[in-house]
């Protein structure tokens, strides 16, 4: 059959005027004839299956492939002009399910829909491209990764551009992602692997299906750790049974172009390491093709690996000079075309001149794009190719791009005018610092928040600069490439000063400009909106404000400078608006990015000039804002003003500073006075919390209960996996996060993947009875246990083989364990009182045993110098010991007793130490956990932080540059704190029970509350200070009031006994059934539904109630309700068009 249908190629030679218009007809018989030899390959046993295929299977195969060549024949035969569905062997659904697309979504992928990339023209870069698609076709190659490599301008994303067009016709393109340094959302390494994730789940849908269950069952994966993404996102569903079809199905491409544009060196290295050791867990048919320059980071994670094959661009090449030479003659061509009224001869420019081209390009495809359009917009292109020919013959590239770059900028003739030059600057400034790509229009608009803005418009000045430039009115403005870009920010490079652009400067206006941009424009609700319960959609606000409020920070923190007026500048526009900013961001749907943003500025305030410590203080504040409310303001814009500002501590910079900004709901007395030191409470965490172990980048907690263990992002709490299950003792974290081992009270040691939660190899067993301590070495190699019967025993990680066994080594059982910093030293702390020190090599005793504790050692540390090591004890201490101390025989029992830290009422279950070693802190069965300095050996007695139940476990973790404290405990909570914050963790409790019952006097001045603490109190709703009570019962209160007459106060318990008071003195009266609270109750006009509180008179929503304790009464009276917690707290909140309060 293919033989019949490729008769074509004789009827072509004698018809060649037939072949334009069968041309896609003969393009789909070429790409049938592909997808036919790729399944004989696998048929034969020689593919990427490596194996005989299914006969049933291919039969149907083979059925579809003759059924696609007849039509295919009847088409050519016929000529008709019938569309014809490419037929491949791969079957898709007809239509995903929209659920699916809208999981996928949920991924948040980097749009990558540029159709304006150029591609290579035909009969060039044909043997480049021939050595790609052998090996992409080579099942016997192990080599999954193609890194093509060479210098700017050397065509690589043109290159790419095209291997991903033809493998798109082929329908073989899993995934296209190229970067932009000028475009955020093109330059982020966070968002490659979820995009890749995307654009793979869209190209086959059994691929979507299985990514769309990972994020369901993951709701938070696109907040993980890249290797975490990459293993849930493609490595574990391309693992899956349903899949494994693809190893009998050929190559899928993955093409990653411009590597190097993707963040900065340090940004991108968890980038580079996912592509270089987990892309060999990939399947077979996944071949990936990743373009870059020779980057030093690319070079060192790409070139040495196995699996990835490095394939340098040669710009010396004669085959590169040739291409050159072709695309030169199209594009000049082309140009003489265009110009038909000069008359330019058939030949023009003729061999001669574009052989002298091609040696000035140096193999550089830029150069000859770049000369190309110097020509063509130039008055008359003979004389511009003149001046191109009268130029030097460089003598390496880099040489030769600053020529042709220098010849363009020349061909303006304006530099001698200053203005010129110095809105060139200005605009190319803006241009190559901004982090998206903006238009002509944006940049004025801009350029009109500057201090002194420039007069004439953007495209005055760059109408002059074509050849440079890309983009027109109404598209963005660009340099034509990257080179460009380096060569104006290099002074030794462009050598004028006319022409550089110093970056620092530029992001320094640029933030200058944005904030002037976001002063004249920002206000309290901005868009006209109304509070719901729904939320809004994203508002689209003119560019140069959504630009200004996403980067106006990045700009800040990049100018690099110390300069005052910057600071001066920071502070005035947040004292004025910074919550209309943040306002700003939530109706853009980046609420979340806020924290993040001002943690930075808060950083960049602190080397700065300026109003330095107000500045300082009012960031540290507005950081906690942040953290404290993004979860409520992100469910509407306006909820930064009617719940987020009236819940701020009253002692806060921020809350004293915006309070007078009304209307706003007010909080009588105040919610708090200071930030709670509480940043998380993760409350699902299985049971009594045992053991925390942190991975070694902070993203993630491990937390072991009795039942199993459990892995979460630390970010957003969410759960990522579940260990194994059973009677596990601790856990804890391998460097690098991937593997974790747990001990189980059986005596067995369990390693485990904490991506998949899956036991990797078989338990690790050896006769040493319950385990109750673990512990790995730094480097992941080691890893120590120990328990009842009193021994610790040394394991090789990788080979989960016994490396030492020494006999007993305590009299008691083993119950801590810890690796010193460098891993040559671990300690022991025992149930006899004892710690001890060994050396890692050999297993001996290099220390001890320490004696100083009165009861069994639950927890030992090291300091991070290692020379010190903390413990904690049921004596109810903390220890500090010299780690160097007890070593010799001779050294005296005084140099080895330790430093004693007492404050704990109970037994101390864990302590550690902050990683710049100069916090320890310790978890007690007290319910406490304190925090001590090492160098003044005293509590920090203000931070005490506190559980409801004992503490078991205690850790510190760096966020974003802050140190936090992670604490868990047997009332079954993972909490995460601030190490700083001295205020109260919840609402002043008012009551020592629940709030059972509420209720207004009829006037509204008194509010009654009833608890079950057996009291009931009247309370004055503007001050929120008690004005009568307590006034007790014997049993729980059920239900007041403050009746119509109001000179009684009306209470009834639990089991229905009414009572009566003088609402003045407090005196009991005497009560009928008549006076049971049910009958006088005032149904208030506000309610509460789930955390909104709405106007039942107009429907209005008027708040949402921000985190506290849950809430277990409430009444209303006007525009006033109050809230009784189940804490005893009472929360009364007015909102505007209280009379009272005007």
């Amino acid at each position: 059959m293919m033989e019949d249908v490729y008769t074509f190629v004789d009827d072509v030679k004698s018809f060649p005027g037939r072949l334009a218009s069968q041309e896609e007809t003969i393009k789909k018989i070429m790409f049938q004839t592909i997808e036919c030899m790729l399944f004989i390959q696998e048929y034969s046993g020689h593919g990427f299956c490596g194996r005989a295929l299914n006969q049933q299977w291919a039969d149907e195969q083979i059925a579809r492939f003759t059924q696609a060549f007849t039509m295919l024949k009847t088409s050519l035969n016929t000529g008709v002009g019938v569309q014809i569905a490419f037929i491949a062997h791969r079957i898709f659904e007809d239509v995903q399910s929209i659920v699916q697309t809208q999981n996928l979504a949920k991924l948040h992928p980097v749009d990558m829909d540029d159709p304006s990339r150029p591609v290579c023209l035909p009969q060039t870069r044909s043997d480049l491209l021939s050595s790609v698609f052998s090996w992409a076709m080579n099942p016997s190659s192990n080599q999954n990764v193609l890194w093509l490599h060479g210098p700017a301008g050397s065509g690589k994303s043109t290159v790419a551009t095209t291997i991903a067009n033809i493998t798109r016709d082929l329908g073989r393109l899993g995934a296209f992602v190229f970067f932009n340094r000028r475009m955020a959302a093109r330059n982020d390494p966070a968002a490659v692997v979820r995009t890749l994730a995307f654009q793979l789940g869209e190209f086959d849908h059994r691929l979507g299906a299985a990514i769309s269950t990972v994020i369901k069952s993951t709701p938070s994966i696109r907040q993980s750790p890249l290797r975490q993404q990459f293993h849930k996102l493609l490595v574990q569903p391309l693992s899956e049974s349903e899949l494994a079809v693809w190893s009998q199905e050929g190559p899928v491409f993955v093409v990653i172009d411009a590597l190097e544009e993707c963040g900065h060196v340090g940004d991108r290295e968890d980038l580079l390491n996912v592509l270089a050791l987990e892309s060999m867990k990939l399947p077979p048919t996944f071949r990936i093709v990743v373009t870059s320059r020779t980057e030093l980071d690319i070079q060192e994670a790409l070139e040495a690996r196995k699996n990835i094959c490095s394939t340098p661009i040669d710009i010396n090449s004669p085959a590169n000079d040739k291409d050159i030479h072709l695309y030169l003659c199209d594009r000049l061509q082309s140009i003489r075309s265009k110009n038909k009224y000069l008359l330019l001869s058939q030949e023009w420019p003729g061999h001669h001149a574009i052989d002298a081209l091609t040696a000035r390009a140096r193999g550089l495809f830029i150069w000859a794009f770049t000369a190309c359009r110097y020509v063509e917009n130039g008055q008359n292109p003979g004389d511009r190719l003149a001046d191109l020919l009268r130029t030097d013959v460089c003598s390496n590239a880099e040489s030769a791009l600053d020529l042709i770059y220098s010849t363009a900028l020349e061909s303006t003739r304006r530099w001698e005018d200053p203005a010129f030059s110095a809105d060139f600057r200005d605009i190319l400034g803006v241009v190559i610092a901004a982090r998206n790509p903006l238009t002509a229009l944006t940049i004025d608009r801009l350029n009109e928040g500057a201090s002194v803005p420039r007069t004439q418009p953007s495209l005055h000045t760059i109408q002059h600069l074509g050849c440079v430039f890309r983009g027109t009115t109404s598209e963005p403005i660009r340099v034509i490439h990257p080179s460009f870009e380096d060569f104006l920010t290099d002074r030794a490079r462009c050598k004028k000063d006319e022409w550089f652009i110093d970056v620092y400067l530029s992001h320094q206006r640029l933030a200058h400009q944005c904030i002037g941009s976001l002063r004249a424009i920002l206000k309290r609700n901005m868009c006209n909106l109304t509070l719901t319960k729904t939320g809004v959609d994203v508002q689209i606000l003119p560019e140069d404000v959504t630009y200004s409020c996403i980067f106006w920070i990045e700009h800040v923190c990049e100018s690099k400078g110390r300069e005052e007026s910057l600071s001066i500048a920071v502070y005035d526009f947040l004292e004025k608006h910074l919550l209309h900013w943040i306002e700003t961001m939530s109706l853009l749907k980046k609420a979340r990015h806020t924290t993040k943003l001002l943690m930075r500025l808060e950083d960049w305030s602190k080397s700065t000039q300026g109003p330095h410590q107000k500045l300082c203080d009012l960031l540290a504040d507005a950081v906690r804002f942040c953290q404290a409310f993004t979860a409520v303001i992100e469910q509407h814009p306006l909820l930064v003003y009617n719940s987020a500002l009236p819940f701020s501590p009253t002692n806060s910079v921020l809350y004293q500073l915006f309070k007078d900004e009304l209307p706003i709901p007010v909080v009588a007395g105040g919610f708090r006075d200071e930030w709670s030191p509480l940043l998380m409470d993760i409350p699902r965490s299985g049971g009594e919390v045992t053991s925390l172990s942190l991975s070694s980048d902070g993203s993630q907690l491990i937390s072991t209960v009795a039942r199993g263990c459990y892995v979460w992002d630390v970010i957003s709490g969410e759960l990522l996996a579940e260990g194994p299950k059973g009677h596990v003792a601790m856990t804890v974290f391998a460097p690098g996060g991937q593997l974790a081992a747990s001990c189980l009270f059986s005596g067995s040691i369990i390693l485990w993947d904490t991506f998949s939660g899956k036991m990797i190899g078989q338990p690790l067993k050896h006769d040493q009875g319950a385990i109750y301590a673990l512990a790995l070495s730094p480097d992941g190699t080691r890893l120590i246990s120990g328990g009842q019967d009193c021994t610790i025993i040394m394991w090789n990680v990788q080979t989960a083989s016994v490396i030492l066994d020494p006999p007993a080594t305590h009299t008691k059982s083993v119950l801590c364990l810890a690796f010193s910093p460098d891993g040559l030293r671990y300690a022991s702390g025992s149930r006899d009182g004892t710690i001890r020190i060994w050396d890692t090599a050999s297993g001996g005793m290099a220390s001890g045993p320490f004696r100083g504790h009165s009861g069994g050692v639950y927890s030992v540390a090291f300091t991070p110098d290692g020379t010190k090591i903390v413990s904690g004890s049921d004596d109810k201490q903390v220890c500090v010991w010299d780690a160097q101390a007890g070593s010799s025989l001779n050294q005296s029992q005084k140099a080895s007793m330790p430093i004693k830290l007492r404050g704990h009422h109970s037994t101390v279950f864990s302590v550690a130490v902050s990683p710049d070693g100069r916090l320890i802190a310790s978890a007690s069965k007290d319910t406490t956990v304190r925090l001590w300095s090492l160098e003044s050996r005293e509590e920090l007695s203000h931070l005490v932080r506190q559980h409801r139940m004992p503490v078991r476990c205690v850790a510190f973790l760096e966020q974003y540059g802050r140190l936090r404290l992670v604490t868990g405990g047997n009332d079954a909570t993972v909490r995460i704190w601030d190490i700083e914050s001295v205020g109260s963790m919840g609402v002043a409790r008012k009551h020592k029970g629940l709030v059972s019952h509420l209720a207004f006097s009829k006037d509204g001045r008194r509010i009654v509350s009833g608890s079950l603490d057996h009291t009931v109190r009247v309370w004055d709703p503007i001050t929120s200070q008690c004005l009568l009570g307590p006034l007790k019962l014997e049993q729980e209160v059920r239900s007041v009031a403050l009746p119509a007459d109001n000179v009684r106060i009306l209470a009834a318990d639990h089991e229905g006994a009414v009572f009566a008071w003088d609402a003045t003195t407090g005196e009991h009266l005497i009560a009928t059934p008549a006076d049971d609270p049910r009958y006088h109750s005032i149904a208030g006009p506000l309610s509460l539904e789930r955390k909104w509180i709405v106007d039942s008179r107009t429907g209005t929503i008027l708040t949402m109630i921000p985190t506290m304790s849950p809430v277990s009464a409430r009444a209303s009276f006007d525009n006033c309700m109050v809230l009784g917690l189940v804490n005893g707290g009472i929360v009364i909140v007015h909102f505007p068009g209280t009379t009272r309060l005007v």
